[in-house]
Parts: C-alpha cells; structure tokens; sequence
C-alpha cells in the first residue's frame, strides 16, 4: 500500500449542448484552480463537431483552452482512453464534454484519520445536483 496521501478523488463529466466549453465555464474552470478546496489533477476536452470526426484535447491543449496557460496537472493520464471513448460514443454532432479529474484536498485530513485508525474508504459517490434538489424541494408528507 502507498504512503503517498490523497483526498478523495473523482472524475467529474461535464456535457455541453455545443462543441466549445462556454464562456462561464472556462471563467469558473479558473476560479477553481485557485481554491484551496481542490486541486485539478487532469482534464480532457472531447468535442464532435457538427462535421468531422471526434477531437480529443488533451490536459495542455485543455488549459490554454480554458486560458490557464502553463497548468501544472500531476496526474495527467489519469482520464484513461477507455473514459474519453465511452464519452465520445454518446455525444451528438455539435457537442461537447469537459473530463475533469481533482482531489478535494479538504477530505485529506479526514481520509488519513480514517487511515491511521485502521479503517478504509470503501466507497464515495457523487449525487447529482438535479437529485439533491429535487428531494430537498418535493413536498414533505405528513
């Protein structure tokens, strides 16, 4: 097992109804890197343009994209081809999606107290924001 420690770690897929990442989130895409909250690990941007075949760009190519010129990713790589094809597959002409990989550094705290008292993560899963709403907002019976 490795000493290295990470916070949790996800692979966050973001679909856009065009084939560019919009304005506002390239804008939010910067904000993030400057959080101490996360840290961006890796990215990918697949497009399929309404002719031509599927575009990938890369982590370098992603950041000069989102206007993050010299981004320093430590896990480049991690969004492995076996994601970028299951992605690519199901985007339409004209799309687009955003494959961002980053740690939550505020969970690294808490994952190596889990470690040190013997335990494991077993699990962790994101729930969409859509679902979270929905519950939150539906009416309480009685």
């Amino acid at each position: 097992m490795t000493t290295s420690s990470y916070g949790t770690v996800e692979l966050v897929v973001l679909e856009f109804p065009h084939d560019a990442i919009p304005p506002q989130v390239r804008d939010e895409m910067a904000l993030l890197v400057h959080r101490p909250q996360v840290r961006l690990i890796d990215l990918v941007h697949v497009r399929r343009p309404v002719q031509g075949e599927l575009e990938v760009a890369e982590a370098t190519d992603v950041g000069t994209q989102l206007g993050l010129e010299g981004l320093d990713l430590i896990g480049a790589g991690l969004v492995g081809q076996e994601d970028i094809d299951e992605v690519g597959e199901s985007l339409q002409p004209g799309t687009s999606a955003l494959l961002i990989v980053l740690e939550h550094l505020w969970s690294k705290g808490l994952i190596e107290s889990i470690r040190g008292a013997g335990g494991l993560v077993l699990s962790t899963e994101r729930i969409p924001t859509e679902v979270v709403a929905a519950v939150i907002e539906a009416p309480r019976r009685p």
